[in-house]
């Protein structure tokens, strides 16, 4: 496995993988209608999702020429995304990615990085150092979702 920079071109595997987790794994925590709410048929806007991630520490995992993971965290800190393909759950690459983005954020200087993870991603963000700040609900194309506002001092 190796852990690299996002680039440009790995725009559709990152977005493939994103609906297929939330549809996949995401729907063992969250119910058809905030599953759909959080990861729509028509996919994310990609314009956005190609700025966002151009414009943050942004890294992929690759195995056997494949994406199977990514991550990116915001200059300040905020680590706005981390999903792993659903068949490679429990190999590192969460772990790896996270390490990553700490690296880039002590190399910034910042006391603490956050988050806002999913049900199913809150252990494994404790897991990484991260403490459960508070579970709070937020709302997405009209539709609840609960998650947890966490943090990890550095």
């Amino acid at each position: 496995m190796v852990i690299r920079e996002f680039e440009s071109k790995d725009l559709d595997s990152v977005l493939k993988l994103f609906m297929d987790v939330v549809h996949t794994l995401g729907a063992k925590y969250y119910n058809s209608e905030q599953v759909h709410a959080w990861a729509p048929k028509n996919g994310p806007d990609r314009n956005k999702w190609r700025a966002s991630l151009m414009n943050n520490f942004a890294y992929v995992a690759e195995s056997n020429g494949s994406i199977i993971g990514f991550g990116d965290m915001t200059k300040d800190g905020y680590v706005d995304r981390l999903f792993v393909h659903k068949n490679h759950q429990g190999y590192g690459a969460s772990r790896r990615i996270f390490n990553r983005l700490e690296s880039d954020a002590k190399k910034l200087g910042l006391e603490e990085m956050t988050c806002e993870a999913s049900i199913m991603v809150m252990p494994l963000a404790r897991r990484n150092g991260f403490e459960v700040v508070e579970k709070q609900t937020k709302v997405l194309h009209g539709v609840s979702i609960e998650n947890y506002k966490m943090r990890k001092n550095l």
